[in-house]
């Protein structure tokens, strides 16, 4: 157990080192705060996922109306959620002396798909309305999240990101939220059991691409 002039030159240390970080990250930035460069970076990948699901998939001929029902809503709803806290996540990631709490923010949008799934009674298929659901849902949110990975990861070296696989993590998590947020616009399979099933996997592999490739694309 450390004694408490231990413990000061400890608390010293950490304070030292962390105002350290944060004037690197000063010159890093020309001055510009992280979160100013993090804002326009979710407007410009959340856009740019948009654009790779209309280029790809097209919006629902019925997306005016669609958009008020309740399936639409359940689809926003547990991608919002999953994103707000992949965005506290990045943040985290590339501040000094904060740690990103993956599973906190992750947990709120998987107990909310999960009940959606319990409480489905739509009677749809979970594997969707025909053989190509599944690798269309997939395919197409990953093609959306690689234009917002990119952007984020460009915005977290900006940051000063010290735990590269953490915020490999984060920056794939929120990335594949967005990109699946961007493909609610399109998706034609309401049961909220595909949602809950095939939208996760789809986040899931765009994560691991981007634990992957963050620790070479954010050393200093």
């Amino acid at each position: 157990m450390m004694s408490e002039h231990e413990r000061q030159r400890f608390e010293s240390t950490n304070v030292l080192i962390k105002q350290l970080a944060l004037e690197a990250g000063d010159e890093r930035t020309g001055g510009l705060r992280f979160t100013k460069l993090f804002a326009v970076a979710l407007v410009i990948a959340l856009l740019a996922a948009i654009a790779v699901v209309l280029a790809t998939a097209g919006a629902r001929a019925d997306f005016s109306d669609y958009f008020w029902s309740w399936t639409s809503q359940f689809k926003v709803i547990g991608m919002l959620l999953l994103a707000a806290g992949a965005v506290h996540a990045v943040w985290a990631a590339v501040t000094p002396g904060e740690r990103a709490r993956l599973m906190q923010g992750v947990l709120p949008a998987g107990v909310f798909l999960l009940i959606g799934a319990l409480l489905d009674r739509s009677n749809l298929p979970v594997f969707g309305a025909h053989s190509l659901s599944v690798v269309l849902c997939v395919g197409t949110i990953i093609a959306a999240s690689l234009p917002a990975l990119v952007v984020i990861l460009i915005a977290m070296r900006r940051g000063i990101p010290t735990r590269l696989t953490n915020a490999g993590v984060a920056a794939g998590l929120l990335a594949g939220s967005v990109g699946a947020l961007s493909y609610t616009i399109a998706c034609l399979n309401d049961g909220a059991t595909f949602v809950a099933t095939w939208y996760p996997v789809a986040i899931a592999i765009v994560t691991l691409l981007g634990r992957a490739i963050t620790p070479r694309a954010l050393t200093w």
